[in-house]
């Protein structure tokens, strides 16, 4: 992942930077220099994906299986 990706998935959940790094638990400025970045943390990523599982979550319940395994391959591979 490099810094556009990481603005791109904060753009997804309509986050401001500010409440991305909170989220990421990371200052603001360290959140503004990710997404300058050419690569990404690892740990950033995990977390990212990590986030996004939990967000999605909801949506998840009342789906059936095979279709839980594609909203979380499709999530996985960001």
């Amino acid at each position: 992942m490099n810094g556009y990706e990481l603005k791109i998935w904060r753009r997804g959940f309509g986050w401001c930077q500010e409440i991305a790094a909170e989220q990421l638990n990371v200052t603001t400025r360290t959140y503004q220099n990710y997404e300058k970045s050419e690569s990404v943390p690892y740990i950033v990523i995990l977390a990212t994906q990590a986030l996004s599982l939990k967000m999605r979550y909801n949506e998840m319940q009342n789906k059936p299986k095979k279709e839980i395994l594609r909203i979380l391959k499709i999530t996985l591979e960001k």
